[in-house]
């Protein structure tokens, strides 16, 4: 009788290891083996985010619920043996295709971000330029507005608020998506300032400026011109007016000073306008840039080719480029016949 239940007992162990294996082996898996990830997703965490949503961003992945019931089960199993909550994990993540129920938990509870990109091609006003780096990032507009113009950072900077969005250049760059705003911003003050090399700071020497004049320069010559071509031209001789003491009166400043930038014509009740950045009534440069300027173009000032020019005026083609002139008499020439050909285009178009 007793060697009959030994074997009773040996046999109902034996079925339960087997279960268990069993078990075991199916939860591997699934857990583990099987992908339930049909399409690269993104999934963005921040404090607001629950467990719901994060499984929401998930099933964009072409996810099946019974998947989503494997993410589920990893999440509770993981969470335990990592000792953190699978919301708590701010971040931005990257999950590609092919990827398991464990490896996404596992990802997102070490933290594993994947940097995003950070665009901004053109900004006038430092609060237009936060609103647009905030957009790609954790962060909102405001706390980004304050790190930019934060007395600590602008000491860093050696620069004031009018120039501080000559710091940003605009360009692509990588960040994670939790970074904070005073770590962005002195992340874009390494940018500049790997820019700003010593050959770069030799030529603006050997041109009489600092960076942060070229800086202003070349922010009113890229609201001058469109044409990439001739903004070299346009800062030199924004410059040779500077050196020779005549005031710039440049119109892209004067609608920056009555805050008016969709103006198409500059009148005289505009110049009247009492303003550090009207350049018809004061001489010298404006207080700083009248808006973020483009890599390229202060290259194009630092490696342009001397010249006397110290007018231009519109080409009379309509091509968008413009007519140079040294003298006032040749500058009201060049005036005259854009004006006919403007008036001759208004003419035909009645």
């Amino acid at each position: 009788m007793k060697k009959k239940i030994v074997v009773i007992v040996t046999v109902i162990a034996a079925i339960i290891v087997i279960a268990l294996g069993g078990l075991l082996g199916y939860g591997y898996h699934y857990l583990v083996k099987k992908p339930v990830l049909h399409s690269d997703v993104w999934v963005f965490i921040d404090p607001n985010t629950t467990v719901t949503d994060i499984y929401q961003q998930l099933q964009k992945g072409d996810m099946t619920l019974d998947e989503l019931g494997y993410v589920q089960l990893a999440q509770k199993l993981y969470e335990k043996k990592e000792g953190r909550l699978l919301d708590n994990n701010y971040g931005a993540y990257h999950l590609e295709k092919g990827l398991t129920a464990a490896r996404i938990v596992t990802r997102i509870l070490r933290h594993q971000q994947t940097p995003v990109k950070v665009t901004f091609n053109e900004a006038r006003l430092v609060t237009e330029l936060a609103g647009k780096m905030s957009s790609k990032l954790m962060c909102d507009s405001v706390s980004m507005l304050n790190a930019m113009l934060d007395p600590g950072f602008l000491s860093e900077c050696e620069t004031d608020s009018a120039n501080v969005i000559g710091i940003f250049l605009p360009d692509t760059y990588e960040a994670y998506w939790d970074i904070t705003p005073d770590s962005f911003v002195r992340k874009m003050l390494a940018e500049h300032r790997k820019f700003w090399n010593d050959e770069r700071k030799a030529k603006a020497q050997d041109l009489g400026i600092t960076p942060q004049q070229a800086t202003i320069i070349c922010s009113i010559a890229e609201e001058e011109t469109q044409n990439r071509a001739e903004r070299g031209v346009v800062a030199r001789l924004y410059l040779n007016r500077l050196n020779i003491g005549m005031p710039l009166q440049a119109d892209p400043t004067v609608k920056y000073a009555v805050g008016d930038f969709s103006l198409r014509r500059v009148l005289n009740v505009h110049l009247e306008k009492d303003s550090p950045y009207n350049t018809y009534k004061v001489t010298g440069l404006p207080p700083g840039p009248i808006r973020m300027v483009d890599k390229r173009t202060i290259d194009a000032l630092l490696n342009s080719k001397p010249h006397k020019y110290l007018y231009m005026c519109a080409k009379e083609d309509f091509s968008g480029t413009h007519n140079f002139a040294t003298s006032l008499g040749e500058h009201l020439r060049n005036a005259a016949r854009y004006h006919a050909a403007l008036n001759a285009y208004l003419k035909n178009k009645r």
